[in-house]
């Protein structure tokens, strides 16, 4: 055992040879054995040491047993300490009352049994060990609680520091935080924003259904439907114990305006699980939502523009693709996004912009530039569109409007070569009119010159060659002034002598293109009408079958009679068949509508619209048949002009007229473009 566990006995006898038998018989105990020689000496001992068992002889001169004892249970420190009385004399019964009442707890009698006294004070001596081992762990729990309690103060000041700033950071916030500490909210509780946002005084009870509802400020409506309490998403949370998504919500107050917000909620649980109420959260969503509408808005604009309006990155990336756009190349919105669409497009700049680059340099130097483009559509058509681009500021988004001019750019090019071949009939006119007199005169004097006598045979046939073939240019003059001269009222016009006319115009270049000309003439075809525009008409219907043998081919014309019928009047049909390469049949329910061409950018698409237009003008019409045979394709345009006197034929449109029509055109498609 060591020191610091041993005990303190202290033994008090005024005989010596006493305190020396106690010490022989308690050596063995192992315990710090203590002796005083009276009672004064005891008491010095007890204050110097902490006495566990005091062996007290009860009879000691000056002061005795009962004394010393009764003086140690007036002091609080050893009110609980053992004492041991040994007396050598016989003692009443009222002596142990005496002792027990001044804090005696045993008694041995002289002579001294060495077991005993060790086994008691043995017992004693342990007790108090177990007293001090308790009064220890006593302090040391103590002193662990204490700091528990320090700990558990400096905690609670943090949670408030921390409360304080969370309801100040609550307060602060832009977004709405409500607060419900029941299942059935009866009262809910928010910060400034929540109170701006519902339009009450911050501290009210935003509990909707408290007060049964009596000056309520606002509705809150969601997808249309008036929400009741219970569906709100606070108290559902609450009421659930879920947590509730982001939903929105409308709210709509008295006075007509009404907002939008996002809300959620998530549920709060006591420590059994069960929900105790529930935090939810409120954002202002009004500028978005009115964003949203307006975007929407400008969305649904953007699809009703007749204009091909899209959205793509530098590297050409498509972004966006309105319907215009769908409306004028052909793609769908889903197949070209994301794509190259500049690729898909076949997008190719005009001589200008030769080099796509300078294009782009412009784009960046002044974030615009517009130009003419040609592209491809999904069907293989070439167009040409006027494209404005612009580049949006502070990033790769080009915005690119495209307006398809392929049709006003061929009725400009339509009226330039309407203005041409009218000016070349005036100058052709003119020219012919102004060699007519001098061809008559060397006409005559070569007729002179033929019959002269002087003149042998061979200057004779040279002669008569040279007359020849000064009537060749006469009748050419003849021609040339009758095709271009124009007259004011109908008259009688051959139609096989207008085709054979357009023949002799055309000669050189059927000859050249190896065509074959077939003519099945059974009538004269004679009618009232007006030969420049009946020329017009089968000059189109002829060019056109010349331009489809470009490897040769048979032209063949044919003119017949038709008798009166029934239900319809007699009448000239005229047919212009070739063996070219024939028509598509979906081509074929276009021909005739303006600016449809087969001819890509060659044609302006206005020849056949235009001689439909004439012969409708005499009351006839014209007609497409295209089939294959064996030995290739035949295409027949037929036109039928009906019996007519001069009065009962529109009045014809002058050349000035003509080009009006064409300029017209022009006009309605840059107006609707």
């Amino acid at each position: 055992m060591s020191k610091y566990d041993q005990a303190n006995i202290l033994m008090v006898d005024d005989q010596p040879s006493k305190l020396l038998s106690y010490e022989v018989i308690l050596g063995n105990l192992g315990e710090n054995l203590i002796k005083a020689k009276s009672a004064r000496e005891a008491l010095d001992q007890l204050l110097r040491h902490d006495i566990a068992v005091v062996l007290m002889d009860v009879s000691m001169p000056e002061i005795d047993g009962f004394e010393l004892a009764d003086m140690m249970h007036q002091h609080p420190r050893f009110q609980k300490t053992a004492i041991i009385f040994i007396s050598a004399v016989h003692l009443t019964d009222l002596d142990r009352i005496k002792g027990y009442q001044r804090g005696a707890v045993d008694y041995i009698s002289v002579p001294v049994v060495p077991e005993l006294l060790r086994a008691k004070v043995s017992v004693f001596a342990e007790l108090h060990r177990k007293n001090r081992q308790l009064e220890q762990l006593n302090r040391e729990l103590e002193q662990r609680v204490e700091e528990r309690l320090e700990d558990i103060r400096n905690l609670n000041c943090q949670l408030e520091e921390r409360v304080a700033e969370l309801e100040t950071i609550m307060q602060v916030l832009p977004v709405g935080v409500a607060v419900s500490q029941d299942p059935e909210c009866v009262r809910i509780t928010g910060n400034a924003a929540l109170s701006d946002l519902f339009g009450v005084r911050q501290g009210d009870n935003l509990n909707l259904a408290a007060d049964d509802n009596q000056g309520r400020p606002f509705e809150i409506y969601q997808q249309g439907r008036l929400l009741d309490f219970a569906s709100m998403p606070l108290q559902y949370s609450a009421r659930t114990g879920q947590q509730l998504g982001t939903v929105e919500l409308e709210i709509r107050r008295p006075h007509g305006d009404s907002s939008h917000l996002l809300a959620s909620a998530i549920p709060l649980f006591n420590e059994n699980g069960i929900a105790r109420g529930a935090v939810g959260a409120f954002v202002d969503v009004t500028s978005r939502k009115q964003l949203e509408n307006l975007l929407r808005e400008r969305a649904d604009l953007l699809e009703l523009a007749t204009e091909a309006i899209m959205v793509r990155d530098r590297k050409g990336v498509l972004l966006f693709w309105n319907s215009g756009a769908e409306a004028l190349y052909g793609w769908r919105r889903h197949e070209v996004l994301g794509t190259n669409i500049h690729k898909v497009l076949q997008t190719r700049f005009h001589a200008e912009y030769i080099d796509p680059g300078s294009a782009e340099a412009t784009l960046d130097a002044q974030r615009k530039w517009h130009g003419n483009l040609t592209q491809v559509t999904r069907d293989g058509r070439e167009i040409v569109v006027a494209s404005r681009q612009a580049l949006k500021a502070d990033s790769d988004v080009v915005l690119e409007i495209n307006r398809d001019i392929t049709a006003q750019l061929r009725a400009e090019d339509a009226l330039r070569k309407t203005e041409r071949l009218a000016a070349m009939g005036r100058v052709a006119g003119i020219i012919a009119h102004e060699i007519n007199n001098p061809l008559e005169s060397i006409t005559n004097t070569f007729y002179l010159l033929c019959n002269h006598p002087s003149l042998d045979e061979e200057a004779r046939y040279y002669a008569h060659l040279g007359e020849e073939e000064l009537k060749r240019v006469s009748h050419i003059t003849r021609q040339t002034l009758g095709f271009y001269r124009e007259s004011k009222d109908p008259e009688e016009v051959s139609l096989s002598q207008v085709l054979d006319d357009i023949l002799e115009l055309q000669s050189r270049r059927l000859e050249f293109g190896n065509i074959v000309i077939d003519r099945q003439y059974r009538s004269k075809g004679v009618i009232q009408g007006f030969p420049v525009e009946l020329k017009q008409v089968f000059l189109n219907l002829i060019g056109n079958a010349v331009q489809a043998m470009p490897e040769g081919g048979r032209l063949r014309l044919r003119v017949i009679e038709c008798g009166r019928r029934e239900k319809s009047s007699g009448g000239i049909r005229i047919s212009v068949s070739d063996t070219g390469c024939g028509i598509k049949p979906d081509h074929a329910k276009q021909l005739f509508e303006p600016f449809f061409t087969t001819k890509s950018t060659k044609g302006t698409g206005l020849g056949l619209w235009i001689s439909r237009g004439i012969v409708q003008k005499y009351g006839g019409t014209v007609r497409c048949r295209s089939w294959r045979q064996p030995s290739g394709n035949v295409t027949c345009f037929q036109v039928f002009l009906p019996d007519g006197d001069s009065n009962a034929i529109t009045k014809r449109a002058s050349a000035t007229e003509i080009k009006r029509s064409f300029a017209f055109q022009a006009e309605r498609s840059s107006a609707d473009d």
